[in-house]
């Protein structure tokens, strides 16, 4: 399964900035971020059912992937709204 994620590029000082609204249907994925680093997140849980966890600059299987935000813990239908700022 996929996450449905919808992304909005901009650019703030030195940084790129992406803003997503993603939902979930699965409890583990990996969001490709379209950057080449990340250095932070944002995230506003929108419609969330449990406790979700993020980990950036690494996968859903914990190796480290530059570029990529890693969710676990989500449910079928959480929708999260996150904002990336990276490289």
């Amino acid at each position: 399964m996929a996450y449905t994620v919808t992304k909005v590029q901009s650019v703030f000082g030195n940084e790129r900035v992406v803003h997503m609204d993603v939902t979930a249907d699965a409890a583990t994925q990996t969001i490709e971020t379209g950057l080449k680093n990340v250095f932070s997140i944002s995230t506003c849980l929108a419609s969330c059912n449990t406790a979700i966890r993020f980990a950036i600059n690494s996968n859903a299987s914990g190796i480290a992937s530059f570029g990529v935000v890693a969710v676990s813990g989500a449910t079928s239908g959480d929708r999260i709204f996150i904002t990336v700022y990276g490289a």
